[in-house]
């Protein structure tokens, strides 16, 4: 994959490397050290899969979370579920 870096003599310039791989300082042909760039992202997530901009991501997740177990609860009756406990970061889980 490609990743933008600029040096100060030369300019832009993009280097290949794996993803996760890329460092933040390369050397330029030049001899300088040249540092990476971040540029704007080339995708976007679409489709219901993803949570709305309106909605905080836990409190969506929870939502999603809650109605599936309402769910689970009106095709297997009121009896006992497995519990499912999710991880909402910074220590937040909670169980359906």
């Amino acid at each position: 994959m490609l990743f933008g870096y600029e040096c100060e003599k030369c300019g832009q310039f993009d280097r290949d490397f794996p993803i996760g791989k890329a460092p933040r300082e390369v050397a330029c042909d030049c001899g300088e050290t040249a540092k990476r760039t971040y540029d704007n992202c080339s995708f976007i997530l679409k489709g219901g899969g993803w949570p709305s901009k309106k909605e905080s991501f836990n409190k969506e997740m929870t939502k999603r979370n809650e109605d599936a177990g309402k769910r689970m609860r009106k095709e297997h009756g009121d009896g006992p579920l497995k519990t499912v406990a999710h991880d909402y970061g910074n220590g937040d889980i909670r169980e359906v």
